[in-house]
């Protein structure tokens, strides 16, 4: 497995590996060098600063612009997924994609932001990885690949690691915003494995079987839970219900195999899932809870 260090490098180093005139995130001609260092071309920045610069120091929220780091990350990976079917929201259409090399080139930049100490870095961050935990759907229509296959970064080790160890430090009031950036898109993350045509090209991200990234995801949520924060527990329990109930995502066979029937050997699981159902699905609820009175 590939350490943190392997892909949070500092900008200098690979910058150093390519011309000056070439830009950090792409290799293509630079228009203008970031405050960072980083060369960057039109394509690459927002507001003057290269995009990694832009997310960091809150450049997209003042203009009231949504961040484009994770759909660049995103774009480029279903390029690499090689399945013509994916469906790429239309906002994201005109996106040039970039080679697997510099997304995880990039997504090691946005790691590294979250080792910041300051709480809106991090929470920025947090939502552009979290973000590529899920993937966008093909309307592949042969029987043999459907639903195999996904797109989502969950699948690697170290940004499920990060984004669990940041988790899990955010139970306090204090850090409500990233806990809620981070489970806001953990509840629909995609526990698939990567299309072979991503995973087989990663250099620097690892990826672990179904069963080590299950087990992962939902230990961290049993540390997490409860938080201070009541929105945050309803999310891990809607989370808990979702990944139970939804058999396409990929944790539902996983969750029951290691954690019995409706998550009974686990007490925590267990309770979440009771709520979590209470809250999305009251028909189940009593058909897997039958004759039990709203959970408290």
């Amino acid at each position: 497995m590939k350490t943190m260090d392997d892909i949070t490098s500092t900008p200098d180093s690979h910058a150093s590996d390519l011309p000056l005139a070439r830009c950090w995130f792409c290799a293509g001609p630079t228009s203008a060098t970031c405050d960072c260092q980083r060369p960057y071309c039109a394509d690459h920045q927002f507001g003057g600063f290269c995009l990694v610069c832009a997310l960091s120091l809150g450049v997209f929220e003042r203009t009231f612009e949504t961040e484009t780091v994770s759909g660049l990350i995103m774009v480029s990976l279903c390029a690499a997924a090689n399945d013509p079917y994916i469906v790429i929201p239309l906002g994201l259409t005109g996106i040039k994609s970039l080679p697997l090399s510099s997304v995880e080139k990039l997504v090691g930049a946005v790691i590294k932001l979250m080792s910041s100490e300051d709480v809106a870095v991090v929470e920025r961050a947090s939502a552009v990885l979290a973000a590529t935990t899920n993937s966008w759907p093909t309307l592949d229509p042969s029987a043999l690949t459907q639903n195999k296959y996904g797109a989502s970064l969950l699948v690697t080790d170290q940004v499920r690691r990060w984004l669990l160890d940041i988790l899990k430090q955010s139970r306090v009031r204090a850090r409500e915003s990233i806990a809620l950036a981070i489970l806001d898109k953990l509840r629909t993350a995609d526990f698939r494995d990567l299309y072979p045509g991503i995973e087989e090209n990663l250099k620097l991200l690892s990826c672990s079987n179904n069963v080590t990234r299950v087990r992962a995801t939902f230990e961290a949520l049993m540390d997490f839970y409860p938080s201070y924060s009541h929105l945050a527990n309803e999310m891990c329990e809607l989370m808990v219900y979702e990944d139970y109930a939804n058999r396409a995502r990929g944790a539902a066979a996983t969750l029951e195999r290691i954690y019995g029937p409706l998550l009974k050997h686990s007490p925590i699981l267990a309770r979440m899932l009771k709520k979590g159902t209470w809250l999305s699905n009251q028909t189940r609820y009593e058909e897997w809870y039958y004759g039990q009175e709203e959970p408290v």
